[in-house]
């Protein structure tokens, strides 16, 4: 369920192509789970019925599902100053108006590897108003480097059309 071919770039977000795939050669490299229990927390920013939302690649580069952006939580710090800190880390922006919808414990398989999260999810807003005219969004994670979100349909991951991450997030929205 990578995507539905209803877009230009293939992605499944139903969106016109608003800049380039990455190339397999500059798609993040391959991750894999943490064997120990990871704890994240996630934003929820959401646009006229659209949610921001981060390509999830498998190993060859190809687009198999979307996330919401965010990260870990570090020893001592909560789940909203978590969030707060990941966004202004990866996109340079503030973030404001977070509001706690739920907590999801996530078990999942990626390429054979097993992974176990417990996600933080809350809604929240830019401060700066010009994020939400933009269809794409830069960010940046130490290990993969620059990206982009884009603002996603959640039709679409109602529809199933594409897959959201984590399994479970879509019935808190």
């Amino acid at each position: 369920m990578a995507h539905d071919h209803s877009c230009s770039a293939g992605c499944g977000c139903g969106a016109p192509s608003t800049g380039p795939r990455p190339e397999v050669s500059q798609a993040p490299a391959p991750w894999r789970p943490r064997q120990t229990v990871r704890v994240i927390s996630i934003g929820i920013f959401t646009r006229e019925g659209q949610i921001l939302a981060a390509p999830v690649h498998d190993d060859q580069g190809q687009i198999k599902g979307w996330r919401p952006l965010g990260g870990g939580v570090e020893f001592g710090e909560t789940a909203k100053d978590t969030l707060i800190r990941e966004i202004k880390e990866e996109t340079a922006q503030d973030v404001t108006d977070l509001k706690q919808i739920g907590v999801l414990e996530n078990h999942f398989e990626h390429h054979g590897d097993k992974g176990h999260e417990i996600v933080f999810v809350y809604h929240a807003r830019f401060a700066e108003a010009a994020v939400y005219q933009a269809d794409l969004l830069a960010f940046s994670e130490e290990q993969s480097g620059e990206q982009y979100a884009k603002w996603i349909p959640l039709e679409k991951f109602r529809a199933k059309r594409v897959a959201l991450y984590p399994e479970g997030l879509i019935d808190l929205l």
